[in-house]
């Protein structure tokens, strides 16, 4: 019953990441400021770096397959900054041990943004490589997309512990 419990939860995390995705979201140019990676760090945040990397990739492969740019040959390095996001965060909370504190979370969390952000940046090039399109009409943008981070990073600490406590409080 637990672990059905959790895979239930797993798979709604990484369908709520789509739904946030397309649907909440201010979009910048190419800078887009969302909430769409919640459902990942919660997911991590709950039962530790595999989850987190299960439901970031799976998010990830989701997004892809029902957003606008659909299947390609490099679905799957696209797939790997939300799972990145996954791991970290998971690795922390598996060595919290369920004391999250508050400040160091946001630090993990704003390590975590980061890392999805440069892996991002990558598989971007990667892709103007493979397609064959310009990488210097993204390049500009690399730098907001860091400042979006420190934005999210701080809305995901707002929101993160007090989610924890409800979900851990229902679920014992």
């Amino acid at each position: 019953m637990k672990n059905t419990k959790r895979l239930v939860t797993d798979g709604l995390c990484a369908a709520l990441y789509v739904v946030l995705s397309s649907l909440l979201g201010l979009s910048l140019g190419p800078i887009k400021l969302s909430i769409d990676g919640l459902p990942v760090l919660l997911a991590a945040l709950l039962f530790g770096p595999a989850d987190g990397v299960v439901v970031g990739l799976l998010a990830g492969f989701l997004g892809q397959l029902l957003g606008p740019y659909g299947v390609s040959a490099t679905t799957p390095l696209w797939m790997l900054p939300v799972g990145i996001l996954g791991l970290i965060v998971g690795l922390y909370a598996k060595r919290a041990r369920g004391d999250i504190d508050r400040k160091k979370l946001a630090v993990v969390i704003l390590l975590a943004l980061l890392a999805d952000t440069t892996v991002t940046t990558g598989v971007m090039y990667v892709d103007c490589l493979v397609y064959k399109y310009s990488f210097v009409t993204y390049s500009p943008y690399i730098v907001w997309r860091y400042v979006a981070d420190v934005i999210k990073a701080a809305l995901y600490t707002l929101i993160l512990p007090p989610m924890l406590k409800v979900l851990r409080k229902d679920a014992s």
